[in-house]
């Protein structure tokens, strides 16, 4: 059992019952102020991902770009994440900027890049063409978009945010992503309505889509390891 995007492990939510079976996990950050914590912390288990996300642009300088280009030359195990662009918030262009920089870094280092997208999934998918890159589409939802996203190093993280659309609509996306790049994230501590544990969360989205809870994690399990091996 994984989960592909989480923040705030130091406070993982009560009703997360089943983290502590975890056996991976990507956790990610939003600003610097926030990259040293990342580092304090101490579990096997996690995969470190280290970003500048599309709120906090305003953070991003020669300070924090050259801090994020140290982090990631002295482990050769950490991330890029969470980064993005946000349609609702702030300044496309300026979004836009600073993801790119921190793309270039994932793709000179070789590391995964955590990406959020929220009405921009067009841009985000030019800016990743043609790139030697691996990718975690954060909390995805778009099922137009599947498909040149997977011709592409691309991987779906799905949150329970989903489960707040009808059955059909979630249906149609999950069957659109193909088997061998689904991930399941809860987004923690922010971890969707009713959440109750990610096994509890793959059960419902296997209802909608007849399969099993069990199957799904499994598909994620491995997936997440072909990312990380």
């Amino acid at each position: 059992m994984i989960d592909a995007h989480l923040h705030g492990i130091e406070e993982v939510p009560g009703n997360y019952s089943d983290y502590g079976s975890l056996s991976r996990m990507v956790s990610c950050v939003a600003k610097p102020d926030e990259w040293d914590a990342q580092m304090a912390l101490d579990d096997q288990r996690i995969i470190k991902s280290y970003g500048v996300h599309p709120w906090y642009t305003d953070q991003w300088n020669i300070e924090t770009r050259s801090r994020l280009y140290h982090i990631l030359e002295e482990d050769p195990t950490a991330q890029v994440g969470e980064i993005g662009l946000d349609s609702k918030r702030g300044s496309i262009l300026e979004q836009t900027l600073v993801m790119i920089q921190q793309l270039d870094m994932a793709e000179y280092f070789g590391r995964v890049a955590t990406i959020h997208d929220v009405g921009c999934e067009k841009m985000v998918l030019d800016a990743i063409n043609g790139r030697k890159i691996r990718c975690i589409l954060h909390s995805y939802g778009s099922d137009s978009y599947v498909k040149p996203y997977s011709e592409m190093e691309c991987y779906f993280s799905i949150s329970p945010r989903i489960l707040s659309r009808s059955d059909i609509r979630v249906k149609r996306l999950l069957d659109a992503i193909p088997r061998d790049r689904l991930l399941l994230e809860t987004d923690s501590p922010i971890c969707g309505k009713d959440f109750a544990g990610m096994a509890e969360f793959a059960g419902r989205l296997g209802s909608i889509i007849g399969r099993s809870g069990e199957e799904l994690m499994l598909d994620a399990e491995d997936n997440l390891r072909r990312l990380f091996p």
